[in-house]
């Protein structure tokens, strides 16, 4: 795969996990991608989301849980933990994600982007297995890569659901994002994940 200049600033996961969110927007499905690095920061398990699309070995598919997070954490065993280990997102992770993070004994998660619609750092209500079993949670990226998931996810609601509520939701509290997203190609009509990176560099100046 062909690097860019621009994303050379990310280290090594990030590259993994905008290219698995691109595919998932590619697919037509909602475009996070997800990965998860062992205690050397190798990739151990990749993860896109299928919601909207087929399942893949390994993977959940055409169900409301089968998020990029949620594919990525599937492949790890119950046998063992995981607390040195990382969950990457595209996109801030839902309650759904982080709950599923803490349930499987990962010990960090990082993310791109931003979801102030659905995101839910520092959001979840801690419970007894939470507070015995904490999970780091840091984010979003700076510059151009901590937006381009951002506008990549609204961008894919512009077509599919354009009177939707995530629309709605960023025309009324963020509507810079929708005016950005909007420049982006769909999914049929060729665009590249350079040429769309461009637009979120584009966008932070």
């Amino acid at each position: 795969m062909a690097r860019w200049n621009e994303l050379d600033r990310y280290e090594g996961p990030w590259i993994d996990v905008f290219v698995l969110m691109w595919e998932a927007y590619i697919a037509g499905t909602i475009p996070v991608g997800a990965v998860i690095t062992d205690a050397s920061g190798r990739v151990v398990a990749r993860g896109r989301n299928r919601i909207l699309d087929a399942p893949a070995a390994g993977e959940l598919g055409g169900s409301r849980l089968a998020h990029a997070e949620m594919n990525a954490l599937l492949s790890l065993s119950s046998a063992e933990t995981y607390e040195d280990w990382t969950l990457y997102s595209s996109l801030e992770p839902c309650h759904l994600c982080l709950a599923a993070a803490v349930g499987v004994r990962v010990g960090g998660v990082l993310y791109a982007a931003p979801d102030p619609y659905a995101g839910a750092a520092e959001k979840l209500p801690p419970t007894r297995d939470h507070l015995a079993h904490p999970v780091a949670v840091e984010g979003p990226l700076p510059g151009p890569g901590g937006l381009l998931p951002e506008l990549l996810h609204v961008a894919h609601f512009l077509w599919r659901r354009p009177d939707g509520d995530v629309v709605r939701f960023y025309r009324e509290h963020r509507p810079e994002i929708v005016e950005a997203a909007s420049r982006l190609p769909r999914p049929d009509e060729g665009g590249t994940l350079p040429a769309v990176y461009a637009v979120a560099a584009a966008a932070c100046r």
